[in-house]
């Protein structure tokens, strides 16, 4: 129900900026620090900490494609009427991508886990709810020292929507995490010791890739006026890295989907849940 609410009024405040202070207003600024950012971390994480229930867990993954469907409707005009007509086409292109790709990935990685970890769903969706309220935290905490520094109109607007695209990478690094080391069980003491295969090598690097990408976002939110071209590239390349990771994860799920009804179902099985994506490997 949280998610849900966050997600009706994250798009009906895109909507209204449409319409009254445009993409860089303040008011959209406040949405993408607070609301929107959450939306996206409740909506995406809710598919996990629901482990334990199937039919929340199909209500989950239609809450993700319903958001990214009013997505693909709705920052095309917010951009459309602020005079960003090429960007406004890409953004439909994008988030049309996303409409296809991620409900599918998300689901396939849940259906994966919920596979090879029988007989221990619900002690694995309370560790996700806890990391997803981590994440919760860490981007209400930098939501309030992003808005701390001051929010102006279009000359705040490259350091808040660079907060943005570091905030909005926390949740999907999250999930390719546990898309990566639970649902297909890449070993994580091997992988700091590049003890993997090619493909779970590929799936690794592309995660960090993305989390560069958010790292880049959070760089340039620690500037007073960082450059708006700069905050703008930042969004695209997450976007890519984004993309990248659900080809290398997607594909290594595939793989893993084979055999993972072969996979012991007792609760000895134990998930590698504790790599977090707020926690450093091998500590």
């Amino acid at each position: 129900m949280v998610a849900a609410a966050l997600v009706v009024y994250s798009l009906a405040s895109m909507v209204y900026s449409s319409f009254t202070t445009g993409l860089t207003g303040s008011f959209n600024q406040v949405n993408f620090l607070f609301p929107f950012a959450l939306a996206w971390t409740a909506s995406a994480t809710q598919i996990y900490t629901t482990l334990d229930s199937a039919a929340a867990g199909r209500r989950a993954v239609q809450l993700i494609r319903c958001f990214a469907v009013g997505m693909m409707l709705v920052a095309p005009l917010l951009y459309w009427t602020s005079g960003l007509h090429d960007e406004a086409v890409l953004m439909f292109f994008l988030f049309g991508v996303d409409t296809i790709i991620f409900p599918w990935l998300f689901n396939a990685i849940r259906e994966t886990v919920r596979k090879r970890h029988r007989g221990s769903l619900t002690a694995l969706a309370q560790n996700y709810t806890m990391r997803a309220l981590k994440i919760a935290g860490f981007q209400i905490v930098l939501s309030v020292s992003a808005a701390a520094q001051g929010i102006d109109g279009p000359r705040t607007f490259p350091r808040i929507h660079a907060t943005l695209s570091f905030m909005v990478t926390l949740p999907f690094v999250s999930v390719f995490l546990i898309g990566v080391f639970d649902a297909c069980a890449v070993d994580a003491h091997a992988a700091t010791k590049l003890r993997v295969s090619a493909l779970q090598a590929a799936a690794i690097a592309s995660c960090g890739a993305l989390i560069l990408s958010g790292l880049a976002g959070y760089v340039l939110a620690e500037q007073r006026e960082p450059s708006k071209r700069a905050s703008h590239s930042v969004m695209y390349v997450m976007f890519l890295s984004n993309y990248l990771c659900a080809i290398f994860v997607g594909r290594l799920v595939c793989v893993a989907r084979r055999t993972a009804s072969d996979a012991p179902s007792a609760a000895s099985v134990q998930p590698s849940g504790r790599l977090d994506v707020l926690d450093i490997p091998g500590a």
